[in-house]
């Protein structure tokens, strides 16, 4: 029951013996800071969406043309493309583009696509001191203006101007590079919002994507989306993990000017309300411990030692450790909590020590109901200032997470979960049954904003969405 006069943080409906998230934090010893202690409830109106927006190619469509073509995506990191030459694709639903190092600090984005006959220029990862079309010859400088025209006599009726390559724009934060194929779009960090802000002191602000996991996901990119920026599905799809991973004591944060960005705060060590009979703290605390340090075997501590200083302990000095860095001065709530942010449409990133992560979510070209997932893994740069190239794993239908030796067989285990568990989604959706799909109030409020601006920018384009 909150004191009078008190702020609010948490929803005044909700029923739960679990605490939220603020009253976790209020006693830790490294007090979180001002950005963390904030709960931002934004009602969205949107409970009910028709399942067509996952099964449709039509709604597919529709986002591409008003959707997809207006927004920032992450197209990849810097380091993919560190020398100038080096190129790299982004097959974006609006159109496939090449990612090229055009000097020292200036990275360009050409559709591609040959000028003359549409020919594809450039087929994967590559370095190249020009773009040379495969099928006639056509071949045009980095920069994108036209360096050779075959049998330039037969084609007096064309300029050379009009044979630059056409670009997407271009911005770059914090190492990752992003594109908008809307030239008229506004700047980046003016579309970010407060996520701009609330990553100034990212501790991974200067690290680098030491692993990059592809897989492809048999769902549309919003189910996918859904899945991953709430923790509502936690006690079924990860049953494993309830005793830590606490899905009533998560706090989502919707703000109502900020049309692109939305948050979860996830207090590691808290049990689910699911729980029958609650372990008890001590017990939380050494499975915590065993998960974190890999060891099998109790936390050496007296008993009545309190979870969350001293877990949060030992994740400072195992990730100092490991990374050779000093997370020493880190509050207990980054050490760790899981603290994720997502950047409409299809960006996830985490701002805590323990999830050194960013996923993105893409449709498959050709394939409005498939998704390439793409887990980055970053590390600390090391101090030499050379950087290791970034080890790709590409996992088939069948490879599992588990199996990858990207990260710990448990966590593994958990992704493999959520890729089960969205194939078997997929298929719900398409099978039929009522004609929409309901959201909570609150755990799927993330949910409710993805569709809400996901309307915004197909009702600007003059799309009626009431019935979409």
């Amino acid at each position: 029951m909150l004191k009078e006069g008190a702020a609010r943080i948490a929803p005044e409906y909700r029923e739960s013996a679990m605490p939220m998230y603020q009253e976790l934090i209020a006693d830790d010893v490294k007090p979180a800071q001002s950005i963390f202690q904030e709960y931002s409830e934004t009602d969205i109106g949107i409970a009910r969406v028709p399942r067509s927006r996952y099964t449709d190619k039509a709604f597919f469509d529709l986002e591409v043309e008003h959707m997809w073509s207006k927004v920032w995506q992450m197209a990849c990191r810097e380091e993919q493309i560190p020398e100038v030459g080096d190129c790299t694709l982004y097959e974006g639903p609006a159109g496939s583009l090449i990612l090229v190092r055009t000097a020292e600090d200036e990275i360009r984005a050409h559709y591609n696509a040959c000028l003359h006959r549409g020919m594809r220029l450039c087929s994967g990862d590559t370095s190249v001191a020009s773009f040379k079309c495969p099928y006639h010859g056509f071949t045009w400088n980095l920069d994108g203006t036209i360096q050779k025209i075959p049998s330039r006599w037969d084609f007096r009726h064309v300029q050379k101007a009009e044979l630059t390559l056409p670009q997407a724009k271009v911005e770059r934060w914090n190492g990752f590079v992003f594109v908008n194929y809307d030239q008229d779009a506004a700047p980046l960090k003016q579309y970010m919002g407060r996520m701009d802000g609330d990553f100034q002191d990212w501790m991974r602000k200067d690290g680098y994507a030491a692993i990059h996991l592809r897989k492809v996901f048999k769902a549309n990119w919003k189910a996918c989306m859904e899945a991953f920026v709430e923790g509502f599905h936690v006690p079924e799809t990860h049953a494993q993990g309830i005793a830590w991973a606490g899905d009533s004591s998560f706090q989502y944060d919707v703000w109502p000017d900020e049309p692109h960005v939305s948050r979860f705060l996830e207090p590691l060590g808290t049990p689910s309300d699911r729980m029958d009979p609650i372990p008890s703290e001590d017990q939380r605390l050494q499975d915590m411990y065993r998960m974190i340090t890999g060891k099998d075997e109790d936390a050496p501590v007296p008993p009545g030692t309190r979870l969350r200083p001293y877990i949060a302990e030992v994740a400072r000095n195992l990730m100092s450790e490991a990374e050779g860095a000093d997370y020493s001065g880190l509050s207990d709530t980054e050490a760790l909590d899981g603290m994720q942010y997502s950047l409409f449409p299809n960006l996830v990133l985490f701002r805590n020590l323990l999830h050194p992560y960013a996923y993105r979510f893409t449709p498959v070209p050709g394939h409005h109901d498939w998704t390439m997932y793409d887990f980055i893994i970053f590390k600390k740069k090391p101090e030499s200032g050379e950087i290791p190239e970034t080890q790709y794993i590409d996992l088939e239908e069948d490879d599992l997470y588990a199996d990858s030796g990207a990260f710990p067989e448990w966590l593994g285990e958990i992704y493999d979960q959520d890729c089960h568990a969205l194939g078997a989604l997929q298929k719900g959706l398409n099978a039929g049954g009522r004609e929409y799909v309901i959201f909570s109030q609150y755990q799927e409020v993330r949910c409710r904003h993805l569709h809400q601006t996901v309307n915004s920018y197909l009702e600007k384009g003059g799309v009626d969405t009431s019935a979409l």
